[in-house]
């Protein structure tokens, strides 16, 4: 007989099944949804020095606000500020140029290109 109680033994045999059960899932693949196969860790991430090319070319434009009008900086026609904001790509970086505008065009224009996902920088000066 042995020196440990039944229920310490019962204990040990239950924990040691629970380890055999995760090896025999570990080298199988069954937790490969975890991202713990065999194949994962044998792979290693490539390091990347240099930032991926999308970040940096950030798309920059400049929007001039000349009273209830808007144009693009460079452009000489004026046109509704809603035209000009429904042609801005999502996610670029809009500079504002208040100097001029009213504000409620400006701040039309500001909410129409924050919710398109662009981001707005005010320029009054």
């Amino acid at each position: 007989m042995s020196s440990r109680s039944r229920p310490a033994r019962v204990g040990f045999l239950a924990c040691f099944a629970v380890l055999v059960a995760l090896g025999v899932g570990f080298f199988n693949d069954c937790l490969a949804s975890l991202g713990l196969s065999v194949a994962a860790l044998s792979q290693k991430a490539p390091a990347t020095s240099k930032a991926e090319p999308a970040a940096e070319a950030e798309v920059r434009v400049r929007i001039v606000v000349q009273g209830e009008q808007c144009r693009l900086d460079g452009a000489k026609e004026l046109r509704s500020c809603d035209v000009v904001c429904g042609e801005q790509i999502p996610g670029a970086i809009v500079e504002l140029a208040a100097t001029a505008g009213a504000q409620r065009a400006v701040e039309g224009l500001r909410t129409c290109l924050q919710r398109r996902g662009a981001k707005v920088q005010v320029i009054s000066e």
